[in-house]
């Protein structure tokens, strides 16, 4: 891991263009697949960086991302012209992410938690397309800072506690009945956010309507798994806390993917449309986490992965579509099957993948959580029906709604894919469609207090 950060570094003090920043990226991509997870789940590799499965799959995830990112901004006139600033950017959000799922320490969690932040912001003001993009950081940075404010309070009181900031003996730390549930509250409350969950999501829309795609991308397939990292990183050892709220949060967070997968039929801006979507999937997810049980960790693992390929492809599917036909709205963007017809097939493939079917990872991950859930209480299966049903629904719209109908009279030919293009979809469709194959490398073996 050292040599990793090390080689990212390096990087930061000499960013040229943006083939080579894909050409290193490719190169620690492959020294990260030597690192198979040990037969000794948690491995350390310094005092402070560790690593297991947990965190492996979600490095390895940003890594592979951030290549894909790379990848799909090469069309980008502002991205081509400030390649220097650009590969800086993306450089040091990996070194930022990097460090988060690999250190064992709560305080610098923490800061490399939110300093994630940064280079996001910086992208979205940077390289965004709409005036409205200072106000949708804006948003994000306020969400997500003053979220986790109260996260730092905790962490510095259980770090004194326990004189230690290492994250591995936060179980020991015990709290009177009177503060242990504000304590469970500070823990889901900054954490939701990221992840993020009904009601403290107003964020993330106004983020990825207004980021470029480099920007959806890295918001949808790893800023978004922070916030259930987080989760499962502190779950396990705050659960004791967690035990009291359990219900209503279970209810909050399934009762608002269900709102929520209902407001994702009725969008007309393709990007709004995904980035919603990613909330209805990411509250299977903290359901999964809040049964304390095997399956539901594990299906929140693979729902995580899973959405990370999927969620990320989308938008950059979408994108190509904005830069043929310069519009995000589906009352607009039809009929590409008769303009683009073997894009059409990578659509299918990407929105059937969306919506759970066969052989997606996300299949393994909702067939997990929703045993979890339905073992948990019977009286979640009215909520996970309608989740299920309705990720159909809006999967199928967004298909149908762009590759059918009529297009626009003044677009009667659309450019077709490049190699380049089909590389970047294939990417992402191809492991989000293996994985399933061998879920034993992402799974993660529990036994209590080792996440």
């Amino acid at each position: 891991m050292m040599k990793i950060i090390s080689i990212l570094i390096l990087m930061l003090f000499k960013p040229s263009k943006l083939m080579f920043l894909l050409c290193m990226l490719i190169i620690m991509f492959l020294f990260l697949s030597f690192m198979i997870k040990h037969d000794q789940d948690c491995f350390l590799f310094y005092s402070g960086l560790f690593t297991d499965t947990l965190s492996f799959s979600l490095i390895s995830l940003s890594v592979f991302i951030m290549i894909l990112m790379v990848m799909s901004s090469m069309s980008n006139i502002n991205v081509k012209v400030n390649s220097l600033y650009f590969s800086m950017l993306l450089t040091s959000l990996l070194i930022c992410l990097i460090i988060t799922f690999s250190t064992s320490n709560i305080i610098m969690f923490y800061i490399m938690f939110e300093a994630s932040l940064i280079p996001t912001f910086m992208l979205i003001l940077g390289w965004g397309n709409q005036p409205e993009r200072s106000q949708a950081g804006m948003y994000m940075m306020i969400y997500t800072v003053m979220a986790s404010l109260p996260l730092l309070v905790a962490f510095l009181i259980w770090s004194n506690n326990l004189s230690s900031t290492n994250m591995h003996i936060m179980y020991l730390y015990n709290s009177y009945w009177v503060t242990s549930n504000l304590w469970a509250f500070i823990l889901i409350f900054a954490f939701s956010v990221k992840l993020p969950t009904y009601l403290v999501h107003l964020w993330l829309p106004k983020a990825h309507v207004e980021a470029p795609v480099a920007g959806s991308m890295i918001l949808a397939a790893i800023l978004l798994k922070l916030g259930g990292y987080g989760m499962l990183r502190m779950i396990s050892k705050m659960s004791n806390m967690l035990l009291n709220l359990t219900p209503m949060l279970m209810s909050w967070s399934l009762t608002g993917g269900a709102m929520i997968a209902v407001f994702c039929v009725f969008q007309t801006d393709i990007k709004l449309l995904i980035a919603l979507s990613s909330v209805a999937h990411m509250s299977m997810v903290m359901s999964g986490l809040l049964t304390f049980s095997y399956w539901g960790i594990n299906g929140a693992q693979f729902i995580m992965i899973g959405h990370g390929f999927c969620s990320s492809g989308l938008f950059c599917i979408a994108n190509m579509s904005y830069e043929r036909m310069n519009t995000r709205s589906l009352f607009i963007m039809k009929g590409l099957q008769t303009s683009m017809p073997v894009m059409t097939m990578l659509w299918f493939m990407l929105c059937t993948s969306n919506m759970a079917a066969p052989p997606s990872l996300n299949l393994l991950g909702e067939m997990n959580s929703i045993t979890a859930m339905f073992s948990w209480t019977h009286y979640t299966l009215l909520l996970l029906a309608m989740l299920v049903f309705l990720a159909a629904a809006y999967s199928l719209f967004l298909f149908s709604q762009t590759q059918h109908g009529k297009l626009p009279s003044k677009m009667l030919t659309l450019p077709p894919a490049s190699l380049r293009e089909w590389l970047t979809l294939l990417l992402h469709w191809i492991p989000l469609n293996l994985l399933i194959m061998n879920p034993q490398s992402i799974q993660l073996l529990i036994s209590p207090y080792n996440l």
